[in-house]
């Protein structure tokens, strides 16, 4: 364990102080108090336009960081040869490899926390989407509640639940990156990160885009318009072998201050934590039987 921590912890300030990480960092920040400036344009729904904007912001830069960083923290240290100094130690390979993806993981959740305490002084700043916490202390003499001078105020359910998904979603892209780097070439990688992060976003879409559409005629149900059996076939075979990143969605609860069900909070973190041990197991063999010198 001693190796896999300081490997973690190694990795974690490497990128951290990194150009990247941190370019990304102050360019979502600046973007999430840009979005109170934003939502003033707007006469309806301030709050709901702010929530949508920074939402999206804080999520698409966790996913560049966990693209881009991911597809580059073993690559490069193969390519520079500094992996020798690892390897060459009492350490495995695959405890190397957990060391690096602890340490972007940690990385993700260190800059989505920083974003959600800035959006939350966002959200204090227009007192909008907080939820007034009482504190209340028992009255010495009488031992009747007495109010405190002062108002605590915290983020909605829905949106810590959305902090959470987003650290999910963007450690999930991270391993799908490294899965890549390993196989093939650095830029090659970010790309099929993108494209599977883009096709596993709207796949769900498509997959009900294409399914038979029925209407009620006559008393009996008939089906109206059949799509193309091969195209209904090869929709539904992405939409079940790539990961669903819809799941992690919840900015529309958010924005219209709904709870999001257990069942889906408890689905999304079991689905995102299974799939991302695969793929890791997976890049796990590949990084083993992995030619580096």
């Amino acid at each position: 364990m001693r190796p896999i921590f300081y490997s973690t912890l190694y990795s974690f300030k490497e990128i951290k102080n990194s150009k990247i990480f941190y370019s990304f960092l102050i360019f979502a920040i600046i973007l999430i108090s840009g979005s109170y400036f934003v939502s003033q344009t707007s006469f309806i729904n301030q709050g709901r336009i702010m929530v949508d904007f920074s939402i999206f912001a804080i999520t698409i830069f966790n996913i560049f960081i966990g693209i881009f960083v991911g597809s580059s923290v073993v690559y490069d240290d193969i390519e520079k040869k500094s992996i020798f100094l690892a390897v060459t130690r009492p350490v495995k390979r695959t405890e190397y490899l957990i060391g690096r993806f602890l340490g972007l993981a940690v990385a993700i959740i260190f800059s989505t926390v920083i974003m959600m305490f800035i959006f939350y002084l966002v959200l204090l700043l227009m007192h909008k989407f907080i939820v007034p916490v009482n504190v209340f202390a028992a009255h010495a003499s009488a031992g009747t509640p007495e109010p405190m001078p002062w108002t605590a105020y915290m983020m909605p359910r829905t949106l810590i639940v959305q902090a959470l998904f987003i650290i999910i979603e963007s450690v999930f892209v991270s391993v799908i990156s490294i899965l890549f780097s390993l196989i093939t070439s650095k830029a090659l990688a970010s790309i099929f990160a993108i494209l599977i992060f883009f096709i596993g976003n709207v796949s769900g879409k498509m997959n009900d885009l294409v399914r038979p559409v029925k209407a009620l005629a006559k008393g009996k149900i008939v089906i109206i318009r059949q799509p193309s059996h091969v195209l209904a076939a090869a929709v539904h075979f992405v939409y079940t072998v790539l990961p669903n990143f819809s799941i992690f969605n919840v900015s529309a609860e958010a924005a219209y201050k709904t709870d999001v069900p257990g069942g889906t909070i408890l689905y999304g973190i079991i689905y995102g934590i299974c799939y991302s041990v695969l793929l890791f197991m997976v890049a796990s063999l590949i990084f083993a039987g992995k030619d580096i010198s």
